[in-house]
């Protein structure tokens, strides 16, 4: 009887053994905060915020290796205000995330709340400012910029293979309405390039109204151009947007940075104008970062965006550094980031 029991827990550890090798999670995350002080319309304030040059996030993800090269990924990720340890958005527990789905030499298909297809060619283009859509950059804070949900919920997402360098993903976000199948739906779509120091990117978006009145009964509309080369002592981006909403307001981004990386030290330049018929705003931007280690590094920013026709803001993540018509706004920050 002794022997069945040591050989069926044997058994049982040589399975949970076997498991291991083939399934692992990873928790991670981001913690990011700056103090900054901001001048707008005249008034001057001061405040500490979370998710400068990131936003403050911790995430679960996780694969299992299926056989045959197919696996099962997942990813769990929530944001939240590193200042004041609320959750970020809206409250939602994985706000940033939270999806499950399959990948292998097909390429990957995953279901659930994730990043629109256009995001990432707006991410890819600004990451020659500091990294990805940052507090500060002009791609995610000047008016017009996203036409269309950044992390569409019910989402669907086919992204082929890498082939070369060239990839493509094309999404459908469920509207999930009982007046119809395409009522706010969104439909999005990619096609990028990355090879070497060589970047390109197309995205494009289509989100439908809820159909309810004749006002909603069109679709936001999003196309992005994004490209970056670099150079080696320098890397350099461009973005190019143009949205239409349902009522018809255009918009027409545009943004142009470099970076000069110093070994552990980098300082970055942007500048930016949006326009809307004859209104427009523009931006300029100076981003210095310093890396205490391969997790944790400081940083230091002057933003600027003056308001001729189209709001505009110096720091995205507070109201009193938006600018009002025909004045400007300014922030100077400094900050901390740890990754883990």
């Amino acid at each position: 009887m002794n022997k069945k029991l040591i050989a069926l827990a044997l058994s049982a550890i040589a399975a949970g053994a076997a498991s291991a090798q083939t399934a692992n999670v990873t928790l991670y995350g981001i913690v990011d905060t700056y103090v900054a002080s901001h001048r707008a319309n005249g008034v001057s304030s001061t405040n500490l915020n979370g998710g400068g040059i990131s936003g403050s996030r911790w995430g679960l993800r996780g694969t299992e290796s299926l056989g045959g090269g197919m696996n099962a990924v997942f990813v769990l990720e929530g944001g939240f205000a590193s200042d004041t340890g609320g959750l970020g958005q809206g409250g939602l527990l994985f706000g940033r995330q939270a999806y499950v789905g399959l990948n292998g030499g097909f390429g990957s298909l995953t279901l659930g709340r994730q990043y629109a297809p256009a995001f990432y060619v707006q991410c890819n283009a600004d990451d020659s400012f500091g990294g990805c859509l940052t507090a500060w950059s002009a791609v995610s804070n000047m008016n017009g910029f996203f036409a269309n949900t950044l992390r569409p919920n019910n989402a669907i997402i086919y992204a082929t293979p890498n082939m070369g360098g060239l990839t493509g993903a094309l999404m459908w976000s469920l509207g999930e309405s009982t007046v119809g199948t395409s009522a706010s739906r969104t439909l999005g779509a990619n096609i990028q390039y990355k090879n070497g120091p060589i970047y390109a990117g197309i995205g494009y978006s289509d989100q439908k109204g809820d159909q309810l009145t004749a006002a909603t009964r069109g679709s936001n509309k999003h196309v992005s151009f994004g490209a970056t080369y670099n150079f080696g002592v320098a890397y350099a981006g461009v973005f190019y947007a143009e949205n239409k909403t349902i009522a018809g307001v255009k918009t027409k981004p545009l943004v142009a940075s470099v970076t000069v990386p110093f070994g552990a030290a980098r300082v970055g330049l942007q500048v930016a104008q949006v326009k809307s018929g004859s209104a427009k705003a523009n931006s300029f931007g100076v981003l210095g970062e310093y890396d205490l280690s391969k997790r944790t590094n400081i940083y230091g920013i002057y933003s600027n965006c003056k308001n001729k026709g189209l709001a505009c803001t110096s720091d995205g993540n507070v109201g009193v550094a938006t600018a009002a018509l025909n004045r400007s706004s300014s922030t100077f920050g400094l900050g901390v980031k740890h990754r883990f």
